[in-house]
């Protein structure tokens, strides 16, 4: 090896090990960033959605009804006053940095809860070849204490399904209580392989 060639590796090497680590990011990302036009959509949906319909007679659930959304929300926006939407950045920033009220974590775990669920329990049988099952327990927007199971198994290397193989029945009551809800009647009841979530007064 040259002298040329030896000092043009020593640097290499010199560069390879000293250079800036990235910080591992983070597998899973569950959560979101909020932004101001975000809260206020959260907070003046009912606005929004009548300025829609009234334009367009589109309604919820349509297709048409996403064109319309970002039209609808800045008209919204333009109406509020200065402060408003600096108390907005403000609630943006808090419901990032902390955690949102109640009633927008009701609205999350019904939209994304079960996506979360099947997300976590895939990337733990590819990584890890580990089962998952999972019970929750969440309150909906009128505090109706809904319970949820989660078996996503049978779609995972030919796995069973854990709530074929057990009386999961039993399972509930002893859930319920120990996390402190006291089930007096029977409620809404959505039932399937994957998610099943009955609701308790």
């Amino acid at each position: 090896m040259s002298y040329s060639s030896f000092n043009t590796q020593m640097y290499k090497t010199w560069l390879y090990n000293n250079k800036k680590k990235k910080e591992r990011k983070n597998i899973l990302k569950y959560g979101r960033k909020w932004t101001p036009r975000m809260v206020i959509y959260q907070q003046k949906w009912e606005e929004v959605l009548k300025r829609i319909e009234d334009k367009s007679e589109a309604k919820p659930g349509d297709p048409d009804m996403f064109k319309h959304y970002q039209a609808a929300v800045k008209g919204v926006m333009a109406e509020l006053s200065n402060d408003e939407l600096e108390k907005a950045k403000e609630t943006a920033e808090e419901w990032s940095n902390n955690y949102p009220p109640p009633e927008i974590q009701a609205q999350v775990a019904q939209m994304k809860g079960p996506a979360y669920m099947e997300h976590f329990s895939n990337k733990m049988w590819r990584q890890c070849r580990m089962r998952v099952f999972v019970l929750s327990a969440w309150k909906n927007e009128q505090g109706e204490v809904l319970f949820g199971m989660h078996d996503d198994n049978e779609a995972l290397g030919d796995g069973d399904s854990f709530i074929k193989m057990k009386d999961w029945e039993d399972i509930e009551p002893v859930w319920c209580w120990g996390k402190g809800w006291r089930p007096t009647g029977e409620g809404r009841s959505q039932k399937n392989l994957k998610t099943s979530l009955r609701a308790r007064n």
